[in-house]
């Protein structure tokens, strides 16, 4: 099928280049030039494994295009995929004017029948909205061909993304039986690989993204709560942890403990629900303690700096492994580490930093701020006369760091583990003296006492 895919972001990027690689002809749209003349030189704007081959690939067999001409690409397509950005408002609501907007010209510029696909993620009822508005528009435009309106949410994982895509756990497509009927041929060449393809009404296909993306954050608040009560009742949440996992009702996925959950979709999408739940009429106390809970535990590593050095940061020089709200990208949206670097900067403490991926937008985002030296190495970080070294990001580098070399670099200056990288018996035989997230501390001089660790702010 000849597909207009309109954003080249994140989703729109990745969706653009599986496109072409099932067979179809991909036009990429997006207004950024600057981004579009990259993309068309080869040059991926994303870190994301696979994608920078897949690109080159698939624009070196001409099923794969990039413009900034939206209305030369509308006039051949039977597919219009809509991938832009739908950013939280203050009131968390979804701000939809650029899917609008891509809409409005949709209508303008098609002359054949065609269905529009909204893979962006958009509130309830958003698909029955947007239809009625591109009815009225082609009526205003006396046009009589047809565009049918289908929802198609993605489930994709920065940093896996194009596995994600290529090998779906299932494909949600919702929408009218013409607009279905398309989709499911698009989608053949998934399917043939034995990928589920389930579908559904439209405000069924849209609620799934916000349910999904809602439970695995409110998986990871819970257990961060119980990592909670465990450092306070003397548990090891490790065992606790598994003791769990095993029970195959609840299973091992998302039950790891650390310093919150970040990124583009998870903070977004469970405002954007507590939002719709709130105009239908709903309490949202439990979206709002998932919220509550992943800010608490976003403030962990500065509680235990601040308590362990009887909140005076001052001069003393702290090292932060990594940046990204997880491994295997550069995105920085809604990190823990953009809270922690706020804070000790606040405190006027001298930062060492160091991640693999997203140096260049960290620096971006703290151009001029004093107090923070950007390295080149994680062995970098070690160099400068650490009082205390804090590990952000669970890239592989830094959980394969040699313990012994670590404990000799330190010396009596403690880790701060906010991901839980290192299992304690390790840690203990390597010396080190070792703060992990509800779990016991390692090499804890007698006469020294934990860092506190409770917080006392209503959660329901």
């Amino acid at each position: 099928m000849n597909v207009v895919v309109y954003g080249a972001g994140y989703v729109g990027l990745v969706s653009a280049a599986c496109f072409a690689h099932m067979g179809h002809r991909v036009v990429c749209v997006d207004v950024d030039e600057a981004r579009i003349a990259a993309l068309i030189e080869g040059q991926c704007p994303l870190h994301e494994e696979g994608l920078p081959a897949l690109l080159k690939d698939q624009i070196h067999n001409n099923r794969l295009v990039f413009t900034t001409h939206l209305r030369e690409a509308v006039p051949s397509a039977s597919l219009h995929v809509i991938a832009v950005g739908t950013p939280s408002q203050e009131d968390g609501s979804a701000d939809l004017s650029q899917v609008y907007d891509v809409a409005s010209q949709v209508v303008e510029h098609a002359t054949t029948d065609g269905v529009l696909v909204i893979k962006s993620t958009v509130p309830v009822g958003t698909g029955d909205l947007l239809a009625a508005h591109v009815h009225k528009q082609l009526q205003q435009r006396k046009k009589s061909h047809r565009i049918h309106l289908a929802s198609n949410p993605e489930f994709l994982r920065e940093g896996t993304a194009v596995h994600d895509f290529l090998n779906a756990d299932r494909i949600v497509i919702g929408g009218n039986r013409a607009a279905l009927d398309t989709l499911t041929r698009f989608y053949e060449p998934l399917v043939q690989k034995g990928i589920p393809l389930l579908t559904m009404s439209q405000r069924s296909a849209e609620l799934t993204k916000y349910a999904a993306n809602a439970l695995l954050a409110t998986k990871i608040s819970f257990i961060n709560y119980i990592s909670q009560l465990a450092q306070q009742l003397g548990a090891n949440i490790d065992e606790v942890r598994e003791g769990m996992a095993l029970d195959h009702r609840i299973g091992p996925h998302f039950l790891q403990p650390g310093i919150g959950y970040g990124g583009s979709c998870f903070p977004k999408d469970v405002k954007a629900l507590s939002h719709s739940a709130r105009l239908a009429g709903l309490e949202t106390r439990l979206l709002d303690a998932v919220e509550r809970v992943n800010h608490q535990q976003k403030q962990w590593l500065v509680r235990q700096l601040s308590s362990y050095f009887n909140e005076e940061l001052a001069g003393l020089n702290i090292g932060l492994w990594g940046l990204a709200f997880k491994p295997g990208t550069d995105d920085l949206r809604e990190a823990s580490s953009l809270v922690i670097l706020k804070a000790l900067i606040e405190a006027k403490a001298n930062v060492f930093v160091y991640d693999p991926a997203a140096m260049n937008p960290a620096r971006e985002l703290f151009k001029g701020e004093a107090g923070i030296t950007w390295l080149s190495s994680a062995r970098d970080v070690l160099q400068h006369n650490l009082h205390a070294l804090a590990i952000i990001t669970e890239w592989a580098e830094f959980k394969h760091y040699p313990l012994a070399e670590l404990q000799k670099q330190l010396g009596t200056a403690p880790v701060f583990d906010g991901r839980n990288c290192y299992c304690l018996e390790a840690a203990t035989q390597a010396g080190l003296l070792y703060y992990s997230v509800g779990r016991p501390v390692v090499n804890q001089p007698l006469r020294q006492t934990a860092p506190e660790t409770s917080f006392h702010e209503e959660i329901i």
